[in-house]
């Protein structure tokens, strides 16, 4: 497993900080992006590190990011429009690096700006949303392509709506799988083995080429 500090550009006034695990042989790739800049976010964090550990279980390229302004980023927070920019130049420089498919996997804020990218996104195998904020605003519509999406959320969520995203996944279809944390709440001080666990299988099903 190689795993190194990368630099990605967005555009001329802005490059991104990440961080790329790559194995030797991949079985896919996933962009792995943070919760709130304003509130600590940044791609340290517990459940970002637990997603990119999933994807390396799983076999999978992982690279996570610091959106604009945070950590080594440059630029500076932009409500996540400009964020959306970061996840579409992230995604194109990862799919150069690895063959095979391409997921995303955002948490909190990160669910929500990955949501609103997706659709540009080229060849999108399939998304991963942890704990989507929706006192931030709605998910988008699913993008026609983008593969099956997980979504995973505490089932005591205080930032989120658990019968909205119900809703939203019920009307997904075969395409969107709900799984409900016990007990859970935001921040997942708790139940971080289960979520990699269902994540790790998630990305197994995919590159395996089922749902």
């Amino acid at each position: 497993m190689s795993r190194q500090p990368v630099v990605i550009e967005v555009d001329d006034h802005v490059t991104l900080e990440g961080g790329f695990s790559l194995p030797a042989q991949p079985r896919g790739a996933a962009l792995i992006l943070h919760p709130h800049p304003l509130y600590g976010g940044s791609m340290d964090n517990n459940v970002v590190l637990a997603l990119a550990g999933a994807a390396t279980e799983a076999g999978w390229a992982a690279l996570r990011i610091n959106f604009r302004g945070v950590g080594r980023s440059t630029g500076s927070h932009d409500e996540g429009r400009g964020e959306q920019q970061d996840v579409i130049a992230a995604a194109k420089w990862l799919a150069a690096q690895t063959p095979g498919p391409l997921v995303l996997m955002g948490y909190s804020f990160g669910s929500l700006v990955g949501a609103r990218a997706a659709g540009r996104v080229a060849g999108l195998a399939g998304c991963v949303w942890i704990s989507p904020p929706y006192v931030l605003g709605d998910l988008p519509p699913w993008p026609a392509g983008a593969g099956p999406l997980l979504v995973i959320t505490g089932e005591h969520d205080e930032y989120g709506d658990l019968t909205r995203l119900r809703a939203y996944i019920q009307a997904m279809g075969a395409l969107g799988t709900l799984k409900v944390h016990p007990g859970g709440d935001h921040f997942w001080w708790s139940g971080l083995s289960a979520l990699q666990e269902q994540t790790t299988t998630f990305l197994g099903q995919l590159a395996a080429g089922g749902q």
